[in-house]
């Protein structure tokens, strides 16, 4: 497997592929090629954006991508989106992606990574040395 940093001319496979990923189990949303798009090109136009993708000689296999933000006591990472490939899911690749990432982010002075995600994918990230948050909680509000 081989990584490289995403460009902006990666996003419409990219969304394609996220897109596919999360129209499917465990998540059954309903994104279009364009909303997929958009989502990935508003977080790839934000300051603090860095993201990878994995691919080898058949094409791109996954992306993990987010943003960078300054807290009093250094820099946090916020990952928004990561996905695999559907027919490649359960080989691995995720979990060398994630620490391909981690591997570079630690490189750029990282001092913490974060991420929201649901429950039925709790177990993956705490097999990787996720916790969850001491003292925060995620709320949302409808409008």
């Amino acid at each position: 497997m081989d990584y490289r940093e995403i460009v902006l001319e990666d996003i419409q496979e990219l969304a394609k592929i996220y897109a596919e990923t999360f129209n499917s189990d465990p998540w059954y949303d309903k994104w279009t090629q364009k909303t997929a798009e958009k989502r990935l090109y508003q977080m790839a136009n934000n300051g603090g954006f860095f993201g990878i993708l994995s691919y080898d000689e058949s094409g791109i296999t996954g992306m993990i991508m987010g943003e960078s933000e300054q807290y009093f006591d250094g820099v946090i990472f916020n990952v928004k989106e990561f996905c695999v490939k559907n027919e490649l899911r359960g080989k691995g690749i995720g979990t060398e992606l994630l620490a391909e990432f981690e591997r570079r982010l630690k490189g750029m002075g990282i001092r913490e990574t974060v991420l929201m995600t649901n429950l039925e994918d709790e177990e993956f990230y705490k097999k990787r040395g996720f916790d969850r948050s001491r003292g925060i909680i995620y709320m949302g509000k409808e409008m």
